[in-house]
Order: C-alpha cells, then structure tokens, then sequence
C-alpha cells in the first residue's frame, strides 16, 4: 500500500514540477520574473557593492601610478648616474 501512495505522489509532484516549468517559460511570466524579481536584486547588489568597486578602483589606479613612478625614477637615476 506504500508503495502505491509512494508512486503517486511521485506522480503527483512530477506533473506539478511540469507545470511550474512550462508556466515559467510563457513569456509574460519571464518578464514579470526578470522587472519583478531579478531587477530588484541585482540592483540592491550593485548598490552594495558599489564601494567596494570604488575602492578596488582607487587601490588599483594607486597602484599603477606608483609602478610608473618607479619606473620614472629609476630610469631618472640611470641617466644621470653615467
């Protein structure tokens, strides 16, 4: 006897699956998922990561100046050294 109400609900979740997937293919329903749900988040994300953009932005520009400077200099200190 369980085995039988195993294998309908099995049955049962399996078509329910099916349809959840074949609603969320209809076109208007990725749309209302992509403004309604995605949007959202990844909109929140960028506005919570947006410092950490900046900073790593600022620390790598830092950084190529100071190589350049580097650079600069040492080539400033062979050509004057000879």
């Amino acid at each position: 006897m369980i085995t039988i109400i195993n294998m309908s609900f099995n049955n049962v979740v399996t078509k329910l699956i099916d349809s959840i997937i074949e609603e969320i293919r209809k076109e208007e329903n990725i749309c209302k998922i992509k403004e309604d749900i995605l949007k959202p988040i990844v909109e929140q994300l960028f506005y919570l990561m947006y410092p950490y953009f900046a900073g790593i932005s600022l620390i790598f520009i830092i950084v190529i100046l100071v190589i350049f400077v580097i650079l600069f200099l040492n080539i400033k200190i062979c050509y004057y050294k000879n």
